[in-house]
């Protein structure tokens, strides 16, 4: 037996050293970084101007958010009766989404569906960043579109026990708490999507996830129950 756990502990350093070696040949963790982070602007830019050359949309009903409101079919969810749309952008974060509100507020939609800050973590942003980068996206939405129902949602949790995502969840706890306190601060509803979602850890249930951060289908049908009555009233 402890033959076999000396072998586990050779071939998993030998795949940590192996992974630090590739990254550092790419030029560090810093490089790596500013690599994935190109690649999410040009997908925002690509997503956003695409969304520009739609039509409007008066009084439809906004899903706005990252990726986990990118990756579902909310207007299969919930039908086209009101408009459903989907503004969600893989890589979003607080400060790309309050560059692209002009589009989603052009719309003057009935109601908005808010999720955004996990990758504000992901890229190091800090809890008081992006705490103040959110109420500057609050605060416009009330200010442009006064008349849109917004309803701010809790970040869903992470397992890194499944695969290594690089948020820890006391982190996105900690997010969730100044949501909740913005929703307050601006008399609006809260929504915790989060707790149908986490195991007996507080962790992503892995029924829900095939790799760590992202949710599957099972996940958005609970998603979907937590919010329908919201989106159908």
């Amino acid at each position: 037996m402890k033959r076999l756990l000396y072998i586990s502990l050779f071939f998993n350093l030998l795949a940590l050293v192996a992974g630090v070696f590739a990254v550092t040949r790419m030029g560090g963790f810093k490089h790596v970084f500013l690599r994935l982070q190109r690649e999410t602007e040009g997908l925002h830019h690509h997503r956003t101007q695409l969304f520009e050359n739609l039509p409007e949309k008066p009084r439809c009903i906004i899903f706005l958010g990252d990726s986990q409101t990118e990756q579902c079919e909310w207007h299969e969810l919930f039908g086209d009766s009101p408009v459903v749309l989907n503004r969600g952008i893989s890589g979003d974060y607080t400060g790309g989404m309050l560059e692209r509100l002009p589009e989603v507020l052009r719309h003057k939609p009935s109601k908005i569906f808010l999720l955004i800050g996990v990758n504000d973590l992901a890229f190091g942003n800090s809890t008081p960043e992006i705490e103040t980068a959110y109420r500057k996206i609050v605060q416009k939405i009330r200010t442009d579109s006064p008349n849109t129902e917004l309803y701010l949602q809790s970040l869903l949790p992470v397992n890194n026990e499944v695969r290594h995502v690089g948020v820890k969840n006391a982190k996105i706890l900690e997010v969730n708490a100044r949501v909740e306190q913005i929703a307050h601060d601006f008399a609006l509803p809260y929504l915790d999507i989060a707790t149908p979602l986490k195991d007996a850890d507080g962790k992503l249930d892995s029924k829900f996830t095939e790799d760590g951060l992202h949710i599957n289908g099972l996940a958005y049908m609970v998603w979907k129950n937590e919010i329908e009555r919201l989106v159908r009233k």
